[in-house]
């Protein structure tokens, strides 16, 4: 079935890597007074973490080009499940909700967040540490930001990704979901056909598989979370259910700037309250992304303050949680 989808080797990507050539421009950044984040080679000393990054950007894009917040009327409340809870006993699971605060409550769904298994852009950012270079992420140029790059659109799972997805099928197997929703860029389709294998199997037949932006990553001016355009997508993944309102081409990535952090938690809140809780299935699953995740858990939900649940993601790593939705005081 991907037999369309052409990946160039890596070894390819990393050759290229080395030219200092802008292949497009800036991202937006921030005053020149402001922290940046910084691109040091040569020492086997620099370490960073994906969500060190993730905090950095944050930091140095507060108020550039923020969009309007959205009216939060609904709140969100996550309650993390434990790992070998019975989910066909879903009736127990989801009356144990502890909505302690009075609101009215509008819905109550399990759901199992999934991120994606290792992509070709995390195994990019892996060399980048090991040969001692802190990425800059607002960069024009590929030897310091590789994500940029044309290459690495809509980057697939390599294939110790697909192994760590395969790892996870059992289990995925326990979790009984009634429908699977999956961000459409390719990472997390394949991670999602193959964690959720067993399921797989049920599509046609009662349980819907359903690609929704609204679990995307993060948009704009990394190459590697710009998707492919729809018929690609359809055509390597025809048993998917697409949304009507999904366009041909990308239209939510920027080339020129990222997703503001304020555009992003609304875009995460209308998925939840306006798409999820509006769902018909009480058990669900999403498999989409670590950023995605990130913003979710601590931004748009009321965690209660469990760090494990607002925790940055593994590669692959699925958390099963509660969600109770009711109206905001």
């Amino acid at each position: 079935m991907l037999s369309r989808i052409i990946f160039v080797p890596l070894f390819t990507i990393l050759r290229a890597a080395g030219t200092s050539q802008a292949l497009i421009a800036p991202a937006t950044r921030p005053s020149a007074s402001s922290p940046r984040l910084s691109a040091t080679t040569g020492s086997s000393e620099v370490a960073w973490t994906e969500a060190e990054l993730l905090e950095e950007k944050i930091r140095m894009s507060q108020g550039k080009g923020d969009a309007e917040p959205v009216p939060r009327l609904v709140r969100i409340k996550a309650e993390l499940l434990d790992r070998d809870s019975d989910f066909s006993n879903l009736g127990e699971l989801l009356a144990n909700n502890n909505n302690g605060g009075g609101e009215e409550t509008i819905a109550t769904k399990i759901v199992h967040f999934q991120r994606h298994g290792q992509g070709y852009h995390n195994l990019l950012g892996d060399v980048l540490r090991d040969a001692g270079v802190r990425p800059d992420i607002f960069s024009s140029d590929p030897a310091i930001n590789p994500w940029i790059r044309p290459e690495i659109v809509d980057s697939p799972l390599t294939d110790l990704g697909k192994r760590q997805c395969e790892g996870q099928r059992a289990h995925a197997a326990r979790l009984k979901p009634e429908a699977v929703v999956v961000s459409p860029l390719l990472r997390a389709v394949q991670t999602a056909k193959l964690s959720f294998a067993d399921y797989d199997e049920a599509i046609g037949n009662g349980i819907p598989w359903i690609a929704h932006e609204g679990c995307r990553e993060e948009v704009g001016y990394l190459v590697c979370n710009k998707r492919r355009p729809l018929s690609e997508i359809r055509a390597d993944f025809p048993e998917l259910e697409y949304p009507p309102e999904m366009t041909e081409e990308d239209s939510l990535w920027d080339p020129s700037a990222f997703e503001s952090e304020t555009a992003k938690g609304n875009r995460i809140y209308d998925f939840l309250v306006n798409f999820l809780a509006e769902r018909p299935e009480r058990n669900l699953a999403v498999v989409c992304h670590s950023a995605w995740l990130a913003a979710m858990c601590n931004d748009v939900l009321d965690c209660g303050g469990d760090e494990n649940l607002t925790s940055w993601f593994g590669v692959s790593e699925i958390r099963s949680v509660r969600l109770t939705f009711s109206k905001a005081e």
